[in-house]
């Protein structure tokens, strides 16, 4: 197993497809926009979450770069710096950091447990970051930004687990999808 990191040049079709690829993973996670409204942490990653497994797979099954995942995440993340810039900061973090992990274990993309890994930890790791920038904007304690509206700390957990659950589901269905797209010839 070839150990080395090796950084690739992006051509302008990858990038152009990484593009795309965020802005259809935009336009279906704006699928959870009524998720935005209930005041619950982790629900709207929650709610994103699969969308973001599916086509950042997909995505990195064309594009097997290092720095695929983390200009996806950019790219994705570039529009909502309009609505909140606190959302621009937690994707784009999150994508780095994934992509910093999934790099330090398999070195590049060319597995596809490392497509899966990295695709897979955008989400969970946005919660953290969720919760502090939430504090910090809404001026809120740790207490008040978990329970929301006074809502039961174990719904909290649920929506925690259901976001690593979800985004790993995610992972599954886009490389499901991403295979049956390279049989046909579509994804190479």
């Amino acid at each position: 197993m070839n150990r080395k990191f090796k950084f690739e040049k992006f051509k302008v079709k990858d990038i152009a497809f990484l593009a795309i690829m965020a802005v259809v993973l935009l336009l279906c996670s704006s699928l959870a926009v009524p998720l935005m409204f209930i005041s619950l942490f982790g629900l709207q990653n929650m709610g994103t979450s699969i969308f973001f497994g599916i086509f950042m797979t997909i995505a990195l099954m064309k594009v097997r770069k290092p720095g695929a995942l983390s200009i996806l995440g950019i790219f994705s993340a570039v529009p909502l710096a309009i609505m909140q810039v606190s959302v621009f900061v937690t994707n784009s973090l999150s994508v780095l950091i994934a992509e910093f992990i999934t790099l330090l274990i398999f070195r590049s993309y060319q597995n596809d447990k490392a497509i899966m890994l990295g695709a897979g930890l955008v989400m969970p790791i946005s919660l953290p970051f969720t919760l502090v920038f939430g504090m910090l904007i809404n001026g809120k304690t740790l207490d008040q930004a978990l329970s929301g509206e006074g809502l039961p700390v174990w719904l909290v957990i649920l929506t925690c687990i259901g976001t690593v659950v979800l985004s790993f589901v995610g992972t599954l269905i886009g490389h499901k999808i991403g295979k049956e797209l390279q049989k046909a010839g579509k994804l190479k």
